[in-house]
């Protein structure tokens, strides 16, 4: 008999479609088309007419004309909607010049009110755009401004862990105003649960370290660290956990960096902060240039370079130094007097916190701002970034642009800025086989690329005002464990029993802690229901066609081969004779139900039934186009073998006469 295999309806299709894009999708970058951001708080005591405060998104265009919607919600709950058109290959600014209908309210001074402290707000910014863009976001105010990249809803994360800054105080008029350390979480989707487990005993409002809040789609929770006198926190090291993705924006309301005086100045920290399933391993961070006028008072009047573990017992080496030990949530400040060349044993998040420029008074160029530092692993070849450059009255507010990269030395030949080879100066690494390049820009939109994967750093200065932040990176989950689960090929006769099995089909052991917590995993497989008859309860879709079952596994160790499901069953001649075992949908939990960073990919299987033909376009159990057997007269036995005209010579038994 011939057998002919048709293809799969259009449902199942689908569904392996979709199974098999676990096997290779895109790299998550800092480029998208949906993006949600807040505004936190800032000082705005110094506002005026002339110095204005406001919030600018900078949309930064590759080569196609781009409509850009934002949804800016306010406080109150109200929506205002722009819609513009970006020209391409142009950093578009569109500006919220009524920056206080969206920017939370936090403390201000001791024991103070907290008008939008630990409680859910409406408050919060959604941009969606016609094209993949870079997003920037400007927070301004008079002497206290920084951007940051905003990333897009792809590229963020349920588990973070925060770096900030210090928290500080100064004395204003008989009052003793208050710079916490803070972040706020945003929500992208209805039903988003947040843990977080505070570093510090206490947070602002409220004392102990756990919060636990639901929050709508756009809800955005702001928590901020304690400041008395006698008392700065810092919220470094706090951790948060969601069920759905969210944002999580950190810094500090006005940092003194490093705090060495009452009298330094001051500015607002922000940055959007990766997922801890991005943070890598190797690490370089390259000291800023400083401005031309810069001033330095004492030895420790540098930049800091901050260091955050993601796990305990995490050793990190530094330019080849001793080790230093690091658990989860903890931090190494380190001042960036030169470059720093990291290796750790476990994922770290390095951040860069600039300098307070002025030390008693006047308004020289800079002042901190905060940058997230990419790891070697998360490196691009090609990069749009924006310089910011927004005016109050036509005045400038940054007077000088840069762009710094951490190239392999090789590759350096390659490197371009805007088509040309453009940067100002280039200086090996010592002990690396990369090069530090830098270059001083005008404000707009820059394109750089080179041979090699770089590292990437924008940022700038103003009058006792600056800016930075990391000009884009990959978000690739690096060191979480990848587990493929497999369906096995199910063929048969119909009407024949098998069995659909899933199997672990290999175990990445990338994070052995996220393993050895592991006690169960949940995950669904779905197959054709006219082809396939389970003898277990299934779920069906509305057309009856394709089954669904749900399947709970207890586990203590995992490896390969294992075997997490069976379905038992029989072929039946179905819709089609041949269409995929999906299983998809797996989600890991510890003992306590939580759920693992593990990363899960998935294998379809086939269902097959072997004993079908076509004739025409019609299915059948048997060949129509071989003829059928002439019977002959005469003697059969009971499995209908034919033995002869009669019974002679034949041994005692039944017989049937045709």
């Amino acid at each position: 008999m011939s057998t002919h295999y048709r293809s799969l309806t259009l449902l199942l299709v689908f569904l392996l479609c979709a199974s098999v894009g676990g096997l290779a999708q895109n790299i998550r970058d800092s480029r998208g088309n949906d993006f949600w951001l807040a505004v936190p708080p800032n000082d705005n005591s110094s506002v005026t007419a002339s110095d204005p405060a406001f919030v600018s998104l900078l949309v930064a265009t590759d080569t196609a004309s781009t409509t850009v919607k934002v949804y800016a919600r306010r406080r109150t709950g109200v929506t205002d909607t722009i819609v513009a058109i970006a020209p391409p290959s142009t950093l578009w600014e569109i500006r919220l010049s009524q920056y206080a209908l969206y920017q939370l309210q936090g403390v201000e001074n001791v024991n103070g009110p907290s008008p939008d402290g630990e409680k859910p707000s409406p408050a919060s910014i959604h941009v969606t755009t016609s094209h993949d863009i870079s997003l920037y976001a400007v927070l301004r105010a008079p002497l206290t401004s920084d951007a940051w990249l905003v990333l897009p809803t792809d590229a963020l994360s349920t588990d973070y862990i925060v770096t900030s800054y210090t928290s500080d105080v100064s004395q204003s008029f008989g009052s003793t105003v208050v710079y916490p350390s803070q972040f706020l979480v945003v929500a992208t989707e209805d039903s988003t649960a947040v843990d977080i487990t505070l570093r510090p005993d206490r947070s602002d409002r409220a004392l102990g370290r756990n919060r636990s809040v639901m929050l709508k789609k756009g809800e955005s929770y702001l928590l901020q660290a304690r400041v008395e006198n006698s008392r700065r926190d810092d919220l470094t090291g706090s951790l948060v956990t969601s069920n759905r993705p969210v944002v999580v924006l950190s810094g500090h309301r006005r940092a003194q960096v490093p705090v060495l005086s009452s009298t330094s100045s001051r500015d607002c920290l922000i940055e959007q902060l990766p997922g801890i399933e991005t943070w890598g391993r190797d690490i370089i961070v390259p000291p800023l240039e400083l401005p031309v006028d810069a001033s330095i008072v004492a030895s420790n009047d540098v930049s800091v370079c901050r260091v955050v573990a993601a796990n305990d017992s995490t050793l990190v080496t530094v330019n080849s130094q001793p080790p230093y030990l690091l658990n989860k949530g903890s931090f190494w400040d380190l001042p960036l007097d030169q470059a720093l060349v990291f290796s750790s044993t476990k994922p770290i998040l390095a951040s860069i916190i600039d300098r307070s420029a002025n030390r008693s008074g006047g308004r020289l160029t800079g002042d901190p701002s905060m940058i997230i530092v990419p790891p070697v692993e998360q490196y691009l070849k090609s990069y749009i970034v924006g310089s910011v450059g927004p005016n109050a009255n036509g005045r400038q507010l940054y007077t000088t642009h840069n762009i710094s990269v951490i190239v392999p030395t090789a590759a350096v030949p390659s490197l371009t800025l805007d088509g040309s080879s453009s940067f100002m100066s280039v200086r090996s690494i010592i002990g690396t086989d990369y090069s530090i390049a830098s270059a001083i820009v005008p404000p707009g939109a820059h394109r750089v690329r080179a041979d090699s994967a770089f590292g990437i750093f924008v940022y700038g200065y103003g009058p006792a005002e600056s800016y930075g932040y990391t000009g884009g990176m990959a978000f690739e989950r690096l060191y979480d464990p990848v587990i493929r689960l497999r369906a096995l090929d199910a063929a048969g006769n119909a009407g024949q029993r098998d069995t659909v099995a899933i199997i672990v089909d290999s175990v990445d052991k990338r994070n052995t802690e996220a393993l050895a917590g592991m006690r169960s995993v949940q995950f669904r497989v779905q197959f054709d229901a006219t082809s396939f008859v389970s003898r277990q309860p299934v779920e069906l879709d509305s057309m009856r066609t394709v089954a669904s079952m749900w399947f709970t596994k207890d586990i203590m160790t995992i490896a390969p081969g294992d075997t997490l499901a069976m379905i038992i069953g029989n072929h039946t001649l179905g819709i089609a004779d041949s269409s995929a075992i999906v299983v998809d949908s797996a989600t890991w939990y510890s003992g306590d139900r939580k759920p693992l960073r593990i990363v899960t990919k998935y294998v379809p299987g086939a269902l097959q039934c072997t004993n079908v033909c076509e004739s025409g376009d019609k299915q059948r159990l048997f060949d129509p186009r071989v003829p059928a057997p002439v019977m002959r007269q005469g003697y059969y036995d009971i499995r209908g073998s034919y033995v002869g005209p009669t019974l002679d010579g034949l041994p005692p038994g039944i017989y049937i006469r045709r």
